[in-house]
This record gives structure tokens, C-alpha cells and sequence, in this order.
């Protein structure tokens, strides 16, 4: 599957996501912290860091993967939405692919040194900012660290959702042969830098790697 694909699937509007009411049985019996979505036939697991749990009403799952947002376990769990500002003054969302992050033969490696070149592509710019335009989306850094490319996006273009910062950072990996997309979506006056979000990140991604075994 051509790479503009692959992130095209798995990089739901955020806005279209989150006006999708939950509709994965699967969650039955996951603690709020996480969930677990059958994609492509088989289990994944969404689990973010400490303090951030799954907000059940922007869970969806589809044929062409899953998306969930994550939010203040706090805030929650008192009937709140994960888009509220959070302790750590962000909110997270996961992605899930129903394909794999290479092609049947194909190294991992060379499928995110492909990503890393595309997201630089008007079509790649536009598939990675939020307002669904590449004009005024910069791709600021990309960093390939192992398995995962983490990717700081800047969309000044119209915004479906308000209160979030311009700047954010995307991450690329694999987990369970599912390609997943990890962003942190800092809130505009948080305090929360680059460098922070970047960190927050990481954690998620290692959240993420450790609840599927990988």
C-alpha cells in the first residue's frame, strides 16, 4: 500500500472522529486507562501514560482501523471531556491502522525514512495537520528514533477544534503488525513546550509498546 495511503487511513479527521459516538464492544471489562480494539481481526491495545484515560465517546472502530483520544483520568471520570485541559495540560490521541507499517517484504526502517519524506510533500503536510490544508502546515523536525519517527508538526491553517496549540508532535510506529500515529495535542497557554511534549510523547509510545507486548 503507497504510504499516502497507509497515513490516510490511519489519520482520521479529529473533528469527524470525535462527533462518532463509541461503538467498540471490546472495551468491556478494560480498566479507563485503556482499551483494547479488535482491528484488522486482531487485539490492540490504547494505553497512555499515568493520569490519562480512554474518553469512551470518541472511540471508534472501523474496517479501516481505530482512534481514541485520551484525556485526565480526573476530569473523566467526572463526566468531563478529554479535550479539557489536563494536569499535564494536553490531551492525547491514538490512531490504528488496519495495515502494518511496511508491506509484505518491506523493511520498517525504509517505510519511515518513506514517511519521513512524504509528510514533507504538500499531500503529506496536509494529511498531518489538523485543518485538513497544506497551506500554512510546516513540518518543523522529524526524528527518527529505533522503530518510532516522531514527527513536530505546525498547522496555522482554520481549526475544527479550539484551545489546542498550533505546534504538535506526531509519532510513527508499529504494534502488532498495526501501524499506529501517537500525537499530543498541547492546550494554547498550558506551559507545555516542545520539548515536554516531546517527552510526553516518548512516554506514550513506550505505553503503547509495553501494553501489546512489544
Amino acid at each position: 500500500m503507497p504510504i499516502s495511503d497507509m497515513i490516510r487511513a490511519a489519520l482520521p479527521a479529529l473533528a469527524a472522529a470525535l462527533a462518532l459516538a463509541a461503538c467498540d464492544a471490546a472495551m468491556v471489562g478494560d480498566a479507563p486507562s485503556r482499551a483494547t480494539v479488535t482491528v484488522a481481526g486482531g487485539p490492540v491495545i490504547i494505553a497512555g501514560p499515568s493520569g490519562f484515560c480512554v474518553d469512551r465517546s470518541t472511540l471508534n472502530v472501523t474496517d479501516a482501523g481505530a482512534f481514541a483520544l485520551m484525556g485526565d483520568c480526573a476530569l473523566l471520570g467526572s463526566g468531563g471531556s478529554g479535550l479539557s485541559r489536563s494536569a499535564a495540560g494536553a490531551a492525547l490521541t491514538a490512531s490504528i491502522s488496519a495495515g502494518g507499517l511496511a508491506g509484505e517484504g518491506d523493511d520498517p526502517a525504509s517505510s519511515l525514512a518513506e514517511i519521513a519524506a512524504f509528510v514533507q510533500t504538500p499531500e503529506g503536510r496536509a494529511l498531518l495537520g489538523r485543518s485538513g490544508r497544506s497551506d500554512g502546515v510546516r513540518i518543523l523536525a522529524t526524528r527518527p528514533e529505533g522503530d518510532v519517527l516522531y514527527v513536530l508538526v505546525e498547522d496555522r491553517g482554520a481549526q475544527l477544534i479550539t484551545g489546542v496549540d498550533a505546534r504538535f508532535w506526531r509519532a510513527f510506529l508499529e504494534v502488532r503488525e498495526r501501524m499506529a500515529v501517537l500525537s499530543v495535542l498541547g492546550f494554547e497557554g498550558s506551559g507545555l513546550d516542545e520539548q515536554a511534549s516531546l517527552n510526553l510523547l516518548a512516554t506514550f509510545v513506550a505505553t503503547m509498546k509495553a501494553a501489546n507486548g512489544a
